[in-house]
């Protein structure tokens, strides 16, 4: 049923545009009024990523509500034109000498315009809010701070129109009013209702919005004043913004239209957007457009008016002037490096043209999510872990070895008695894996839902072994050439077949950058904004050794995600492999920041510590990998068999061999039998260490502990090592590997005379 008042249906304020009486629908009405209607989860946005307090932001001072109250304001000469939008000429501008004209008629439509503050100190307006003051000047309406008397004189706002002259800045101020009453979230500020009172001129009635007073300072005042504004709390703003904006598109399909730093006020410990006079339904083209022209684009406008996009532009103009001011105050540089770089093209993508910049609030809320855990991360140390939205987990390490046991090729290659008794050098590979193995071992993008060929990938998954999954694609996905995901699936498994080759194989690296091609003609005209393509060009360039052009499509990957962990880490491993030490530990760092589950930058930060000599450092950082993370105890070998090499021409200390001594029986090897394999071959490497150390160290040097052996002396360790032999060469593979064996056990027992 739809209601009705004075001719009129009721607006969905539930009050009467002529006469402004609340009409509340009859008993078993459908028609909702304010008190009635269904609001939307506030949650919806504001807290799908993320723990409110992750936005929490710095209180801010706050004045008395009347102490910046202005006496006897002046509305700006400037920006006096006529409210009639087909005219919008200058009005009652100064002559020469004489002072601007307030009131009066436009010269050339005969508008009426009136610039003058209607309602005084003191007035009550609707027998209910005492006027304490004027507050500010909106878009289009005078801000007054009042007095709730019904509510034991709490303070709120009203807002009533500059000029009403003309019918549409009339219905703009209606529209405003509309839009404010059906919202209902944290980061928008509250209507509490609506108000008449006689113009002092005219007679006629003036409506006013109720509005919440939000205590607090717009951003355009703390960029003016002395806010110690850090990157983190831009990311905070963007988030309250870009909630508040989502909620609007996606569940009110309206667009805001007029972002600014003026616009939005920083309240407590979150923001508020305020001055919902821009607001307009989405795909309304004939409404007046009330937009700052510094914050849209102009060539954009004329051609696709606002939309969805304009708005997502807006924030990024906002957010790029609150990083300026942040930017040129931050105390650490260099710790938060690679977060700014990440805010910087998070903001890059929202100002971008059109077609490049992202779709919706919503996505770019995605992103920032992941921009401002890394930016605290960062800053405090602290993990603030998200699954990826757009990959899948890192299942594969990006490691060559190092987090293995050694294989028994170690001990059964040629002996060489002039190494010191035959004990196997001790220097270890830093574990750093070929391009070609890494390509095969990044993680894969998530299957895009409505890809023709989801069902088939999804199914398909789940099988290892490449070819078999080849197969499937072939058999099954025949008739889904057109499928990006097909294609770009296919295009893997050649990946994975190249890595899986002792040569390269050219044929499978081929038929990966063909299905790569095929991909790029399924999007057509859309291939330049896809990150998929970007991402998989950047893997086939990796498994041709071609590092270099990798990274450049890996940023370009991270330019479109800048809140995703798995670009950063690509980035990491190929400036790791083009020997910039220094960077790729930036890179690397941010990811282990912000999820220190992360194995692959764990053990990259580990092997740039191991080249530098670092064995603390090394280990320290291995340390760090959670034991919920797969490579847990990958980690924990690493860190033994860094205690007992020799880096950089660094050997071993007692320290080190004890530290070592310690940790080798906590391993999980072999099942967890206490005598396998794997676990005879980590307590050689520990004898073989100590043992050196014997060797080389001065009778004053510290020394081994009861950790390493009850007999510590040459000959104890010499017969414990002659033992570890033995017990390996049980395990040979075939007789030469355990002669060989037998030979070592043989060279190292003690010396005797008998």
């Amino acid at each position: 049923m739809t209601l009705t008042c004075c001719g009129k249906p009721v607006s969905v304020t539930g009050f009467c545009d002529v006469c402004g009486c609340r009409r509340v629908a009859p008993p078993g009405s459908t028609q909702s009024t304010p008190g009635e209607s269904k609001r939307s989860d506030p949650s919806s946005y504001s807290g799908t990523f993320a723990a409110d307090e992750l936005y929490s932001l710095p209180p801010v001072e706050v004045d008395d509500p009347e102490a910046g109250l202005q006496a006897d304001p002046v509305y700006k000469e400037e920006r006096q034109f006529c409210a009639n939008p087909a005219c919008n000429a200058q009005v009652g501008r100064r002559i020469e000498h004489q002072p601007p004209m307030r009131r009066g008629v436009c010269p050339f439509c005969e508008t009426p315009f009136s610039f003058v503050l209607k309602l005084k100190r003191g007035e009550v307006v609707a027998n209910r809010y005492e006027v304490r003051g004027f507050l500010a000047a909106g878009g289009m309406g005078w801000i007054y701070l009042a007095k709730d008397r019904e509510l034991r004189d709490t303070y709120v706002v009203l807002k009533g129109m500059i000029n009403p002259t003309h019918a549409q800045r009339l219905n703009l101020a209606v529209v405003e009013r509309d839009a404010l009453t059906q919202l209902n979230h944290p980061n928008i500020v509250r209507i509490i209702g609506y108000a008449e009172h006689p113009d002092p001129d005219t007679g006629e009635a003036d409506h006013y919005i109720v509005m919440e007073y939000v205590a607090g300072k717009t951003l355009q005042e703390l960029l003016h004043g002395g806010f110690e504004l850090r990157l983190e709390h831009v990311t905070a703003y963007g988030h309250g913004i870009l909630s508040a904006l989502a909620y609007m598109h996606d569940e009110k399909k309206l667009l805001y239209c007029d972002m600014k730093p003026d616009n939005v006020m920083h309240a407590g410990t979150s923001v508020k957007i305020i001055d919902l006079g821009g607001t307009r339904a989405i795909g309304d083209r004939d409404s007046a457009r009330v937009v700052t022209e510094k914050f849209v684009d102009s060539e954009e406008l004329a051609t696709k008016g606002l939309t969805v996009r304009s708005d997502v532009r807006t924030v990024g103009m906002t957010l790029a002037m609150l990083l300026e001011r942040a930017k040129s105050r931050e105390p650490e540089p260099d710790r938060m490096a690679v977060g700014l770089e990440s805010l910087e093209l998070l903001i890059a993508r929202a100002t971008e043209k059109y077609d490049k910049r992202f779709v919706s609030a919503k996505e770019m809320l995605e992103q920032l999510d992941g921009v401002h855990r890394e930016l605290l991360s960062l800053r405090d140390g602290h993990a603030r872990a998200v699954p990826s939205a757009r990959f899948e987990d890192m299942v594969e390490l990006l490691d060559a070895g190092l987090g293995a046991v050694p294989s028994s090729d170690r001990w059964t290659a040629k002996l060489a008695r002039k190494n010191e008794d035959g004990v196997p050098a001790d220097a270890i590979d830093d574990g750093l894996p070929e391009p070609a193995s890494a390509a095969s071992r990044l993680p894969l993008p998530w299957i895009d839902e409505n890809d023709p060929a989801a069902d088939l990938l999804s199914n398909t998954r789940v099988l290892a072994e490449p070819r078999k999954r080849l197969r499937e694609y072939v058999e099954e996905g025949g008739h889904l050439t057109h499928s990006v995901e097909l294609n770009l699936a296919a295009a893997r498994v050649h990946l994975e077949l190249a890595a899986a080759s002792a040569q390269p194989e050219p044929g499978e690296l081929a038929d990966a950058e063909q299905r790569i091609m095929l991909a790029q003609e399924n999007l057509g005209g859309r291939v330049a904004y896809d990150w998929r393509i970007a991402w998989h060009e950047g893997l086939l360039r990796l498994a041709k050794g071609e590092v270099a052009l990798a990274e450049d499509r890996f940023r370009k990957c991270y330019g479109s995600l800048p809140g995703e962990e798995i670009p950063k880490l690509a980035i990491g491993f190929c400036l790791e492999q083009r020997g910039y030490a220094a960077d790729a530990s930036k890179y690397y760092d941010a990811v282990r920041c912000r999820d220190p589950r992360q194995a692959s930058a764990v053990f990259g930060l580990a092997r740039l510590a191991q080249r530098q000599g670092d064995r603390e450092g090394a280990v320290s950082i291995l340390d760090g990998l959670p034991r919920v993370s797969r490579h847990y105890y990958a980690a924990k070998i690493a860190a033994v068999r860094i205690l007992l090499a020799h880096l950089a021409n660094r050997k071993p200390q007692a320290k080190d061999i004890n530290n070592a001594a310690d940790r080798v029986p906590k391993l999980f090897l072999d099942g967890g039998e206490p005598d396998g394999e794997a676990r005879q071959r980590m307590v050689a490497l520990l004898r073989e260490a100590a043992l050196r150390r014997v060797w080389r160290s001065r009778p004053d040097a510290p020394q081994l502990d009861g950790a390493v052996a009850e007999d510590v002396s040459e000959d104890g360790l010499r017969k414990l090592l002659e033992r570890s032999y033995q017990e390996l060469a049980k395990h040979a593979r075939d007789r030469k590997a355990h002669d060989t064996l037998i030979d070592r056990a043989n060279s190292i027992r003690p010396w005797s005379w008998w």
